[in-house]
């Protein structure tokens, strides 16, 4: 695998924490260079530190995804600085614990910008840019809630809908021009995401689900997606038992699989 990443630029959003941090960790350790990106710069330099990674193989950018109209600036910027990346990894984003009834219409926007539009508008802006030039991967982090909507998650799963359908568009559209895509759906990852949720209000839960403390290693993830770019295969879940039957009942059995959902423990 290192030989696929030594000394190729990947780009990672969401850079600072979780699945984000772990990506930069083993990236590195397979010979790239890594540019962090996140809104807190400061959180990047110290991740930088604590990683012990080296002047010349990483580099750190702020994003804020959210404001997605600046990401397409981001996008050149980093290309005229850094030169065209081979990885490109999707990843920033926030999830949400609410009832549609209670989540107003400023978190949703917040949550489909952060999750969506922030992604596809960077996307969009380097398309242009690398066409011809370069192949370039884009690790696009989805969720198994990409696939199924659960309860309490209703802005969180369009928003992870919603970049299957673009990538999967883009990739239809450019895959013979160098443009590859792999859709990641992570099932319970053990990761800060339940406490940085949003609640209806905008403000943030502050606590961790059950389920997520007792999902997969955040190492096994990061490898796994690390290891599905460099095999350039299209589509990789990263879940545990229970998300994979999931996603088998859904598409086997959708009268059970709805009946499960309505009584499923989601927190």
């Amino acid at each position: 695998m290192s030989e696929f990443y030594r000394d190729e630029w990947v780009w990672i959003t969401g850079a600072s924490s979780g699945i984000g941090k772990e990506l930069v960790s083993q990236a590195y350790q397979q010979k790239a260079k890594v540019l962090l990106a996140s809104r807190k710069t400061k959180d990047l330099e110290a991740l930088a530190k604590e990683l012990h990674l080296e002047k010349g193989r990483y580099a750190v950018e702020k994003l804020d995804l959210e404001d997605y109209k600046s990401t397409a600036g981001f996008a050149k910027r980093c290309l005229q600085k850094y030169g065209i990346p081979k990885v490109v990894i999707h990843n920033g984003g926030i999830s949400q614990r609410s009832l549609t009834k209670e989540t107003n219409l400023i978190t949703l926007e917040k949550i489909m910008n952060t999750n969506f539009y922030g992604a596809a508008e960077m996307t969009r802006a380097m398309i242009p840019e690398i066409l011809g030039k370069k192949e370039v991967h884009f690790a696009v982090i989805s969720s198994v809630a990409g696939k199924i909507g659960s309860p309490l998650r209703s802005a969180y799963s369009a928003s992870k809908f919603a970049l299957v359908g673009f990538f999967h568009s883009l990739r239809s559209e450019e895959e013979k021009s160098g443009v590859f895509v792999t859709m990641v759906y992570p099932g319970f990852i053990q990761t800060n995401i339940s406490k940085n949720a949003l609640k209806g209000d905008g403000s943030s839960t502050g606590t961790m689900d059950s389920v997520i403390a007792a999902g997969l290693p955040v190492q096994l993830c990061a490898h796994r997606i690390l290891h599905a770019v460099a095999n350039k295969q299209r589509e990789v879940v990263i879940a545990g038992i229970k998300e994979k039957f999931g996603l088998f009942l859904q598409t086997v059995y959708p009268s059970l699989f709805f009946k499960m959902i309505q009584n499923a423990k989601v927190r």
